[in-house]
């Protein structure tokens, strides 16, 4: 810590004359000034002082348990832990803004800095000189901008809170709205017994296929079955029976046709499924597969189940109702003499 030329050594000027010249530089610059005498603890305060803090000129005892007496019970500690390290000598400086009480009982917050100036031969400080500027004004207005921004920061993740809670539930309204979408679009195409495709969903599927094979001819095949005497099953065992046919039919059919087939109930006890990729022959092999199946798709019936089957191949510059009528033609022939296939 550099040391000052005690007043008494300045050359040329008389101490008193050093004093006076320094205690008015100090009022210029402060609001009220101290001088501690560290050897008897005589701590001499400027008018302007008292006067800050609303008291009378020399009306408090002139000592350093007056000033540690008006400190601000929040920041005696902080302060005074600050200025034992001054006088340490682990600090550089003491400087520290804090409170002060008034004489009407209100707290006034200052600034406080303070430098010794005299030291014994051993090189002890003696004496130590400071000064107190009011900045009660700006440190409010500083405190009242930190809780402004306090405020503000608070009400923005509140803000955020609120944007993300509200964006959360806008997610989940649309996952639940795609759901609902997807299940209306799923029961709008699905027969509601056999759970298979309808015939709209396989109408729709056929005019894409039907489309894709007049660019690339990629061989398709159609295939429609119709289990014979179903009326029978229905007017002597009742409509349950026959529903547990058509679920145990459309069930075991699904389950030996491929992810592209698209397999749909067309009507009735009709079924009809489009086979993307195969040609007339692999149809015919599918449909004798498929024709015993069916006699063993539910054992439990009260009898057996037959079906008659009719398969068509796509054919280029050949439209959609017109594939759909060879493959009723060739269904209808197969029903003249049941349970059996007919190409066309």
């Amino acid at each position: 810590m550099d040391k000052l030329v005690p007043l008494d050594h300045c050359y040329g000027t008389t101490r008193e004359e050093i004093e006076r010249t320094l205690r008015h530089a100090l009022d210029i610059v402060s609001d009220g000034i101290w001088d501690w005498n560290i050897s008897t603890n005589h701590v001499k305060r400027s008018p302007s002082w008292y006067s800050m803090l609303g008291y009378p000129p020399d009306s408090l005892p002139e000592d350093v348990d007056t000033w540690k007496s008006v400190i601000h019970p929040g920041d005696f500690e902080r302060v005074m832990r600050n200025f034992q390290a001054y006088l340490d000598g682990t600090s550089q400086i003491y400087a520290e803004d804090y409170r002060c009480r008034c004489r009407d009982g209100s707290y006034l917050w200052v600034s406080d800095h303070g430098r010794f100036v005299e030291f014994d031969e051993a090189g002890k400080p003696t004496r130590m000189i400071g000064a107190h500027r009011n900045i009660h004004r700006r440190k409010m207005a500083s405190l009242e901008l930190q809780r402004k921004n306090e405020e503000l920061l608070t009400l923005n993740q509140q803000l955020e809170a609120l944007v993300q809670a509200r964006t959360e539930a806008l997610r989940q309204a649309n996952e639940a709205l795609a759901r609902q979408v997807a299940t209306a679009l799923r029961l709008s195409e699905t027969d509601p017994l056999t759970q298979i495709s309808n015939r709209r969903h396989f109408e729709r599927s056929l005019h894409g296929e039907w489309q894709r094979f007049q660019r690339h001819e990629h061989g398709a095949t159609l295939l429609m079955f119709d289990l014979d005497h179903f009326k029978r099953i229905n007017d002597q065992h009742g409509h349950q029976v026959g529903d547990r046919a058509l679920v145990a039919v459309s069930g075991a059919v699904r389950a030996v046709l491929r992810e592209e087939d698209c397999f749909a109930r067309w009507g009735g006890e009709e079924f009809i499924a489009l086979l993307p990729d195969t040609d007339l022959a692999s149809a015919l092999q599918l449909a004798e597969r498929l024709r015993l199946l069916v006699s063993q798709a539910d054992p439990g019936l009260p009898q057996g189940l037959t079906a008659s089957f009719s398969v068509a191949e796509m054919r280029l510059g050949e439209g959609i109702e017109s594939l759909l009528k060879r493959l009723d033609d060739g269904l209808y022939r197969a029903k003249q003499r049941r349970n059996c296939i007919e190409a066309c």
